[in-house]
């Protein structure tokens, strides 16, 4: 009895030293988190910003890799794809995990392959147009629609930003067309250039321009104002209830990382998002930043992916 009940605590003792070393040697070098994004938008802007805050407290280098293309869904593939060793975080969005699966016949990856760290937040969508199509309220561009073929810019095919579109679209009846690109970038820029006539994006990249004159506001998604940009009215206000749209971001693992792995990014990327430092940087974005942990993250994405196959349905996009 003696001799089994030793090989027993020498099996538990065993079983339970990989787990504390993993999780006492986590991280023992550089960590890489993917953002299915172009450079230059809100997402990236928050998340390198993060990054240093992070690398702080794993004493290790957090490098961003932006890998952009198919409204998020190539990056989210290659962060679903990674070794499960915690080396490798993917930056969670609405447009790949929410609106995605709607979308598209076939994905490289499922939801089910990624495993929810934390919320980072959400922010609402600002529709503006080019000024040379004359118009300055909502509905001015809707009359100007019902006589004018007018494009749509979006940063990608099952992006949010396109995906505000599409609820416009089903809310106002107008046949806008969309013309997609390859980020928030060349979007912005050819809706300036008057290459496209109309955008929906996150207000950082278009906050600059409307203040500038090169871009003229209409209207938000948010369920209030922005202090950045006071004067922009709701949907809401503009006889639109319940037009309330946000585009979201968080981090994400592959599913079989262990959970020792997981606790150590999440309280990464509590302490992250939660710094004075990044709430300022957040706000004067536009942007919410808004934590939360992995049971309430994945809460939250299966209340939304329900949320968005209903708008999407209802617009009548069809998977492709």
């Amino acid at each position: 009895m003696i001799q089994l009940h030793f090989r027993a605590c020498v099996a538990l003792v065993a079983l339970a030293f990989p787990l504390a070393c993993l999780s006492q040697a986590y991280p023992a070098r550089q960590i890489r988190v993917i953002i299915p994004v172009s450079t230059g938008g809100t997402t990236d802007l928050i998340v390198r910003a993060m990054a240093v805050k992070m690398s702080a407290n794993l004493g290790q280098s957090v490098v961003i890799d932006n890998q952009p293309g198919a409204g998020t869904v190539v990056g989210t593939a290659a962060g679903a794809r990674a070794a499960p060793d915690g080396y490798t975080w993917v930056v969670a969005t609405s447009g790949a995990l929410a609106a995605a699966p709607f979308l598209y016949k076939e994905l490289p990856f499922k939801p089910k392959d990624l495993t929810p760290v934390c919320r980072i937040g959400l922010g609402p969508y600002i529709l503006v147009t080019n000024p040379e199509l004359g118009v300055k309220s909502l509905a001015e561009l809707l009359a100007k629609a019902k006589t004018t073929s007018l494009s749509f810019a979006s940063p990608g095919v099952g992006s949010s930003p396109q995906m505000a579109q599409e609820m416009f679209k089903a809310r106002t009846g107008m046949p806008f067309v969309n013309v997609p690109y390859k980020g928030t970038a060349p979007a912005v820029t050819d809706t300036m250039a008057g290459h496209t006539q109309v955008l929906f994006e996150a207000p950082a990249p278009l906050i600059p321009h409307i203040k500038s004159g090169k871009l003229v506001p209409l209207a938000m998604t948010g369920q209030r104002r922005l202090a950045s940009v006071p004067d922009i009215p709701t949907f809401e206000e503009l006889g639109y209830p319940g037009f309330h749209l946000a585009g979201w971001i968080g981090l994400a693992v592959p599913s079989a990382t262990p959970a020792a792995i997981v606790a150590r990014a999440t309280a990464a990327c509590q302490a992250a998002v939660t710094a004075p430092d990044i709430q300022a940087l957040a706000t004067a974005q536009g942007f919410d930043a808004d934590y939360s942990g992995p049971s309430e993250f994945a809460e939250f994405i299966t209340s939304e992916t329900k949320k968005w196959g209903e708008l999407l349905r209802a617009a009548g996009v069809q998977p492709q």
